[in-house]
């Protein structure tokens, strides 16, 4: 018996393919963005001075932008906030939290004893559970041995829905994690 190809058995299957994706020219992206960390907005003076408190000196790096470091009560997070060039004072447009250091416990440590985003996201969360929050339109991810790296990105943000108000043309947010486990994450608005 020949096999007889008929419409209904190419296109309908076809296009119900594409209606379940949410159409031909939908684009993949990041869900619901953080933008909060600990009761920290970016961009938002206020908020972070109530946190961090005011007047905070940033330290310098040439590999990275001025910042503020601080530790968690119990010494095991930390907690780095990213000012950009030209920001008001005490203004943080990108935020880093990674496994603290011998070093960290030198740093003024905050009334936190994990760093949370408004999402969710702390250290010690599976890739399962990043996933689940932020799907996995990524813009690359990276696996070596028992290290696993992910990013995610979007452009436009400044006229983004959700992230319009920041102004900023790029959002992006990175994952690292060390046998299956968040080991450090930062997001925020890339730096024109």
């Amino acid at each position: 018996m020949r096999f007889r190809l008929s419409f209904s058995s190419c296109v309908l299957p076809a296009l119900a393919c594409v209606l379940l994706s949410g159409g031909a020219t939908a684009k993949c992206r990041m869900k619901a963005p953080d933008t909060m960390i600990s009761g920290i907005t970016l961009t938002d003076r206020d908020s972070a001075i109530k946190v961090v408190g005011g007047d905070v000196k940033l330290g310098e790096s040439e590999d990275d932008l001025p910042h503020a470091r601080f530790v968690s009560t119990n010494g095991a997070q930390e907690l780095v906030l990213f000012a950009h060039y030209g920001a008001d004072d005490d203004e943080y447009a990108e935020v880093e939290v990674r496994v603290a250091g011998a070093e960290a416990l030198a740093l003024k440590d905050l009334p936190v004893e994990s760093f949370k985003t408004e999402r969710g996201v702390e250290l010690g969360m599976t890739v399962a559970e990043v996933e689940k929050l932020f799907g996995t339109c990524f813009k690359s991810r990276q696996k070596t041995g028992n290290e696993l790296f992910f990013e995610y990105e979007i452009t436009g943000a400044d006229r983004d829905p959700e992230l319009g108000k920041f102004g900023y043309p790029i959002y992006y947010a990175e994952y690292e994690f060390e046998r299956g486990k968040l080991i450090r994450y930062r997001f925020g608005f890339a730096y024109p």
